[in-house]
This record gives structure tokens, sequence and C-alpha cells, in this order.
């Protein structure tokens, strides 16, 4: 990377904000403390218009509290995720995939979907049954209004607000006030994060707890959480290499030889490209060659 593209990487995280949701209903705002959200009902994650072109995103949960439908819209072109399928336009596409106004592609086990009319991606993490996490980053602040669970990207929003205005009307659907009960795994595992959450610690217990109620077989809807949690404390942490012995979650399986890393470059190393493009932002989970090995085909679409 020469000097002015590290200058430039840097440039964009300072201003980049993320909006995340994960687990069985957790979001994390652009700006604020997390909340939590039991529902099956539709809901706007974000929308906002921008050089009069309209970006809006819409999730919605099944039973298993995992996202089963995710719509995301922009300049008019509709992409759907659902049933393990990425559909845009109603016609199902195959990765890499490049449109004028978008690209999808796969970005460490991520799969990422980048405008290409504004620094904005989203990237969502497919399971069994649905998708367990998912995030939406803008490299540029915007002085557009924001409407969604995400909230506005430079105000702290009430959460119940949030959700009110955000619900999608849909008569056959459900919200109910989150529950928790004390979870020993949620106990433990927090106790490893004082110096990071500090006297946040309290509030992650019960948004763990919340999360986990009712789901405590789900290892989706559990793992997705610690993860996010390890994620934020970062690989200096002391959390950092106990919380998967702590919480039983397996590390992903990777297809054919490739080895999982937690934290690794996001394109794998080809015969034809042996030096993908690399940059700190491209630093993810993924799955990798063994050492001194390249890989040749998608093995992620086989």
């Amino acid at each position: 990377m020469t000097p002015q593209q590290r200058m430039l990487s840097v440039c964009f995280l300072l201003v980049s904000v993320t909006c995340r949701t994960y687990g069985s209903g957790v979001v994390q705002p652009f700006k604020g403390l997390g909340y939590y959200v039991r529902s099956n009902c539709p809901f706007t994650l974000t929308r906002f218009t921008h050089n009069r072109v309209e970006y809006d995103i819409t999730i919605r949960r099944g039973d298993s509290g995992l996202l089963v439908q995710v719509e995301i819209t922009m300049n008019k072109v509709r992409t759907v995720l659902q049933n393990g399928s990425i559909l845009v336009e109603k016609k199902s596409v195959s990765l890499p995939y490049d449109h004028t106004y978008q690209h999808i592609f796969q970005y460490g086990i991520y799969t990422r979907l980048r405008s290409s009319l504004l620094p904005l991606s989203v990237t969502w993490h497919s399971v069994p049954g649905g998708i367990d996490s998912l995030w939406v980053e803008l490299q540029q602040e915007l002085s557009t209004d924001m409407t969604g669970l995400c909230g506005k990207h430079n105000v702290t929003s009430n959460k119940q607000q949030l959700i009110t205005e955000s619900k999608l009307t849909q008569e056959t659907c459900q919200t109910r006030d989150p529950v928790f009960v004390t979870n020993q795994v949620c106990r433990e595992f927090f106790s490893y994060t004082m110096e990071c959450l500090q006297v946040k610690t309290p509030f992650y217990i019960q948004l763990c707890e919340e999360n986990i109620y009712s789901f405590e077989n789900s290892k989706y809807v559990r793992c997705a959480f610690f993860k996010e949690i390890a994620l934020h404390c970062g690989n200096k942490s002391y959390v950092w290499q106990k919380w998967r012995a702590i919480t039983k979650c397996a590390e992903p399986t990777c297809p054919g030889d490739l080895v999982y890393k937690e934290e690794g470059n996001a394109f794998i190393p080809s015969c034809s490209n042996p030096n993908p493009s690399f940059s700190s932002q491209a630093i993810t989970s993924t799955c990798v060659c063994p050492k001194g090995e390249y890989y040749e085909l998608n093995i992620f679409n086989t």
C-alpha cells in the first residue's frame, strides 16, 4: 500500500460509522448503546436519501431469532436476501456480482454488498436457517435525516421511539417485551471483559440474557452475540483468547482444505491473483489457504 493509499484508508476509518444487528434481535445503532428487539415483524433498519438517491434497508426475523429476510433498495434496485439466496430484481445471482449501482462479493466468511453511488456497504453472515449478523457501514457522515432502528449517525435516540417508528405494519406479526433470566454462560463470559467494558458490563450482561432467553439451544444466536463483544473488545483484550472455550462456540468450518482464521485477509490469494487488494479495512474473520498454497476457484459457491 502506498503512503497515499494508507492515508486515504485512515481518513475513511476516522469518519466511518456502523450499525449492527445480530443474535436474536440485538441492535447497535450508529450512535449510543445497543438495545434488544424481540419481534418477527418487519422493520426499517435504516432509510435515508442522499444526492436524491434513496437508500432503504429492511429486516425481518423468524421464530428462530435469525434474520430470514433482508431487503436492500438502492436507487430503486431491490436486492433480497432470503432462504440462503441473493435476488437482484427478482433474479438469483451468483458471486461476484457486478451492477451499475452495486457490487456483491465474498468478504472473508461474510458476504458484502457495496454501493457504487455512496461509500456504503452492507455485510452479513449466513448460517443454516438465516443470517446471524449483519452490519451497515457508512464511510461518510450524512447531513440528511435518517430513520430506522439504526437511528442517526450523530444523535443518540430513544430506543423505544426507534422501535415504534421503525416497525412496518403487518397484522400477523408480534413484538414482545424483552425477557431475561440469569444465565451462567453470560455471567462467566462477561467476567473476562471487565477491562474492556468497565462500568457498562452490567448493561451488556442484561443484553446477553435478553438475547439468549428461549434461544439457549441455538448456537447461532448465542455465538453471534459473544463474537460481536469479543470483536468489540479486540485481539489485545483478555477475553479474546478465551471466549470460544467459555461459550463452547466452535470456529466456523471452512470449505475444502481452507483453514479458519479469526483475523485475516478478506480476499483469498489465488493462482491468478496471488496478491489480492489489501488494506487494514480488509482484515476480518476468514478462511485462508494453508501457508504457501493458493486457491484458484471460488469454493464458497460450489
